[in-house]
């Protein structure tokens, strides 16, 4: 799902700028700065709304069925697109790069959330806050749990071996490679 998800975003995203070079670009507003949700559990910060407020994240499926008729028309699809493709065009020149890519809102939302989850995993006192004290202590057990032996050394990961032919793999049993087989002949 996630590849073919990913083939059909990498086919539409020149689609999508081919025609925003094609059709005039309207005068537009910046876009407005993105209200965060908070992460679950999360306590908000003063003077923002609770996490109690926040109204669900759409799929991206609903978010392109704008007509809500339980399908996405190629019209519905492109325009969802062309949206993503301002999105990421921060300086409004129909042209994006990868490091108006990375500036984006959504890019900038999601490492955010990544950031977040980090603290959360490593303040320890719930402070929202990250001491170096807090950020060793984190490291120390990380450490003791690579640590197999308790040698106070991590040995390098032995490489897995290459699955034979048919042998299980993670995606399943390995196919044999197809042989062509003889035909019988006719006396």
């Amino acid at each position: 799902m996630f590849r073919s998800c990913t083939l059909v975003i990498a086919l539409a995203l020149p689609a999508a700028a081919l025609q925003a070079q094609t059709a005039p670009a309207p005068a537009q507003k910046p876009n407005p700065p993105m209200k965060m949700q908070a992460a679950p559990g999360a306590k908000a910060a003063p003077g923002e709304p609770a996490a109690a407020d926040a109204q669900p994240r759409r799929s991206p499926f609903d978010e392109m069925d704008t007509n809500h008729d339980g399908f996405v028309s190629r019209e519905e699809f492109i325009a969802y697109q062309k949206k993503r493709f301002d999105e990421f065009d921060t300086n409004h020149d129909g042209k994006i790069d990868a490091k108006e890519i990375a500036s984006s809102p959504p890019l900038m939302e999601r490492n955010l959330k990544t950031a977040e989850r980090m603290v959360k995993q490593w303040d320890t006192n719930g402070d929202g806050i990250v001491t170096a004290e807090e950020f060793k202590a984190d490291a120390e057990d990380r450490f003791k749990k690579q640590d197999k032996t308790g040698s106070g050394k991590i040995a390098r990961p032995a490489q897995p071996p290459m699955p034979m032919k048919g042998q299980m793999t993670p995606n399943g049993p390995t196919p044999p490679p197809v042989q062509p087989q003889p035909q019988p002949t006719k006396p």
